[in-house]
């Protein structure tokens, strides 16, 4: 077929591409010349070549051989297992950030999944992310298998001995002995510190939250005479105003908070009001993110909205007036709606200052809500920590008062402020002991550290 061309300059230019050359595609790096001029051809020595390496990569691979593992049926199998099928626990988790009723799915002896109780009435078959991925913490190859003693593996037969020689010299010289620890729940546990105190007087036990919520504690001592965290009860309250407390997310019990507020936003069960939520917070959570009404505040303003929050239901209630802060926002809305619900609202706030937590006992206490959606009958063991015994056990520990430190499941360099200064006293003493599971912060810096189970493979009864 002829071709034809519509001008001089078309014919020419398709004279000039067909003299070009076709681009080379591919990297040309360690050929020859000949090569590189026959690349679209292919020879019997490249087809040699290639032979040769994929038969003795083919070779290499067949010789290297996994390892046999065995399966070894029971002779006596137990009546409660059958291999490959699943058996399902009920335990406790309780970690410094979340507590749940959960059950644990074992296969051949082997937890692989973490579910919620839902038999439970305080979690009530809920969990979370942190819930959910903690069964790794089972498997997790950092964990410690021996005992240490100034970074050196030593037996645990040799550690009881020396410890126990050190904690007897310590409390014969009249010297404090610090247990601190994370909150404990389990009553077992409990006893046996308190026996442990019995047979050494000097010895006290401090707890240690990573957040803490002594404010709040303290705030509660302050207004009731109660150094105690009342039940919260979301479930109960038709208006919820939060002050940076994120309790679907992280604040006290996340977990049970939103089990109980999911109920009040149900529309399926015949119920035809939901909850009003007002939310005021720093930085978005997922408390926020849920809310009917978020306004950002700087952290400096939330006392200054709470003193104005409070004057003006005590302006309707009779109540005591607070010198008011120059505050811009508006909560004439919040308190109407407050007031509206006296006894069914609830105000809560995350933030770690007793003066503020101390305006939002009084707000609740004039809307009446004490006894009905907080309860002091039935408190809140879940976060137990007092900032000023904390420091109190530091500063012991400046003036050399304390012969030994023992750390159950805290870590207190990492978690407190001015940790590298914690870190040194710790160094300074006759006697330090880490119990952990893993080799932190605080166990780097201590004589002894001692490996502790993980929950899922010890019993307790909390």
């Amino acid at each position: 077929m002829k071709k034809y061309w519509r001008s001089l300059e078309e014919l020419e230019s398709s004279k000039k591409n067909e003299a070009i050359e076709p681009s080379i595609e591919f990297p040309t790096d360690g050929l020859s010349k000949d090569e590189i001029k026959n690349k679209y051809v292919a020879n019997r020595r490249d087809f040699l070549k290639l032979l040769g390496f994929s038969t003795a990569y083919a070779v290499a691979a067949t010789s290297c051989q996994q390892p046999v593992r065995k399966a070894i049926p029971f002779l006596q199998r137990p009546e409660d297992i059958t291999p490959g099928v699943a058996n399902h626990y009920a335990t406790t988790l309780s970690t410094t950030d979340d507590y749940a009723s959960v059950v644990v799915k074992v296969r051949d002896g082997r937890p692989i999944k973490i579910e919620g109780n839902t038999l439970s009435k305080v979690t009530q078959g809920g969990t979370n992310a942190r819930i959910q991925a903690a069964i790794l913490d089972l498997y997790d190859t950092a964990r410690l298998q021996h005992p240490v003693k100034n970074g050196k593996e030593i037996s645990w037969d040799k550690a009881d001995a020396e410890i126990t020689k050190k904690l007897g010299d310590i409390s014969a010289k009249g010297d404090k002995i610090y247990i601190i620890a994370a909150t404990v729940l389990s009553p077992t546990t409990k006893k046996l510190l308190e026996e442990f105190k019995a047979k050494y007087p000097t010895a006290e036990v401090v707890y240690l939250d990573p957040v803490s919520y002594a404010a709040l504690i303290d705030a509660n001592e302050a207004t009731f005479g109660k150094a105690a965290i009342p039940s919260y009860y979301f479930d109960k309250a038709k208006v919820i105003a939060g002050f940076n407390a994120d309790f679907l997310g992280t604040w006290l019990s996340p977990v049970q908070f939103a089990a109980d507020y999911a109920k009040t936003r149900d529309l399926t069960n015949g119920q035809k009001e939901i909850s009003r939520h007002y939310q005021y917070e720093t930085l978005m959570s997922l408390t926020g993110s849920n809310a009917d009404y978020r306004q950002y505040i700087k952290p400096a303003q939330e006392k200054k909205l709470l003193i104005k929050l409070h004057n003006a239901i005590a302006a309707k209630t009779g109540g005591q007036k607070i010198k008011e802060l120059d505050c811009k926002f508006d909560v004439s809305k919040l308190a109407k709606d407050l007031l509206a619900n006296k006894g069914a609202s609830l105000v809560v706030s995350g933030t770690n200052d007793k003066s503020i937590q101390v305006i939002v006992n009084a707000i609740n206490h004039m809307l009446g809500n004490y006894g009905k959606t907080i309860d002091f009958t039935r408190e809140t063991l879940l976060k137990q920590g007092r900032d000023s015994q904390l420091h109190q056990a530091f500063t012991d520990m400046k003036d050399g008062k304390v012969g030994a430190a023992i750390f159950y499941n805290a870590n207190p360099v990492y978690v407190c402020p001015k940790g590298d200064k914690k870190a040194a006293l710790i160094k300074k003493l006759p006697l330090s002991i880490s119990l952990t599971d893993k080799v932190d912060e605080t166990a780097k810096n201590v004589q002894y550290v001692l490996p502790d189970n993980n929950f899922l493979e010890s019993w307790s009864d909390a």
